[in-house]
């Protein structure tokens, strides 16, 4: 008796009407199954195709909006920012230098004019006069001339100031960071680049009552009372980190303030309420912008101690550390209400508080 051919059965519905066999997965199908067997594979290939159109849609937004563009943008920006203020900073020395120049030779031009006006109306000069005039003039003249011959020279330590940027693979950034590091001296030549140079900062312009000594090296108070004389650096700090070293010779009862004002601050009675005051009445209370901040009343700094003035212009800080606590306070500068150049300010409370600078 001949056997009956039996077909396999549909995968799906397990019925013996297989008719198709799918050469992907190798299973048996129905004509319905089978059916809805390519429409799942259709399916499956329209999710890829939009996988894909994805993925080349991230692909292009990825060289247009990748986030390094932005740090490349504010790096742009902040270098732009540094440029303008070394700019400006440049152009208010000059204006400065010009300024007393010009004052000088005014006032010599004024002596000068009335000498003349005087010896005129009384018919009061002879040779010798018109031969010392002659030769005020001949020195005014050069004075004037010397005036114009003003340079700019170039500092190579604002190389620093703006690094270069560049962009690296992960793996390039890998192998720069391991050539760096394999160099005996990158420690050394990284601290000597954060070395800044020492200062020669000397006390200049008084307001009030004290006086300077040791070729302006110390300012003692000699007012009778509690009166704040303020007592301005000679130096003007746009660029770089410096630190002014101060040791506490005597002080009373009262605080010291330290901290720096711009430049072009006005030496008049008026200073009391400088609005572009920053600093530190002793460490405890902090000045911003002329305004005292709220703080406790402790005192730290006593006869014999040392504090630390640091000016980090790169940065736009400063920052005061008290030697004997090993006690350290920084503010950030807001270089729109203090801009550049700065100078240093020192205000002492009571007679007989005095402080040196050491070199």
């Amino acid at each position: 008796m001949a056997s009956m051919h039996m077909k396999p059965p549909c995968i799906k519905c397990s019925k013996a009407a297989g008719i198709t066999t799918c050469n992907g997965c190798q299973q048996v199908y129905c004509i319905n199954h089978f059916n809805e067997h390519r429409q799942e594979l259709a399916n499956q290939m329209e999710i890829i195709s939009q996988k894909r159109d994805l993925l080349r849609q991230s692909l292009d937004n990825n060289i247009t909006q990748h986030p390094l563009f932005c740090r490349i943008n504010t790096w742009e920006q902040e270098s732009i920012n540094k440029i303008q203020i070394a700019a400006e900073t440049a152009r208010t020395e000059l204006r400065e230098l010009l300024d007393r120049t010009k004052n000088e030779l005014e006032k010599s031009i004024s002596k000068l004019t009335e000498e003349l006006r005087s010896s005129r109306e009384f018919d009061d000069y002879t040779e010798i006069d018109i031969k010392k005039w002659t030769q005020e003039l001949r020195i005014l003249r050069k004075t004037f001339k010397s005036s114009s011959s003003i340079s700019i020279s170039e500092d190579e330590s604002l190389k620093l100031i703006i690094p270069l940027i560049s962009v690296h693979s992960q793996q390039q950034q890998q192998q720069y960071r391991s050539s760096y590091l394999a160099s005996e001296n990158f420690q050394d030549h990284i601290l000597a680049i954060e070395k800044s140079v020492s200062s020669s900062e000397r006390f200049d312009e008084i307001i009030g009552k004290a006086i300077t000594s040791e070729e302006c090296l110390v300012i003692t108070c000699n007012a009778m009372f509690i009166s704040y004389p303020i007592i301005y650096g000679s130096n003007r700090y746009s660029s770089g980190t410096h630190h002014i070293h101060y040791r506490i010779d005597k002080i009373g009862n009262s605080r010291i303030f330290f901290g720096i004002t711009p430049s072009y601050t006005k030496i008049t009675q008026d200073n009391v309420n400088d609005k572009s005051i920053n600093g530190w009445w002793d460490l405890a209370r902090a000045v911003v912008n002329g305004e005292a901040q709220k703080s406790d009343d402790h005192k730290f700094i006593t006869t014999g101690d040392d504090v630390i003035l640091t000016l980090d212009c790169d940065n736009r800080q400063i920052q005061l550390q008290h030697n004997r606590t090993n006690r350290l306070v920084q503010l950030f500068i807001d270089v729109v209400s203090c801009p550049f150049p700065w100078k240093t300010v020192v205000k002492l409370g009571s007679k007989g508080d005095s402080i040196r600078i050491l070199q």
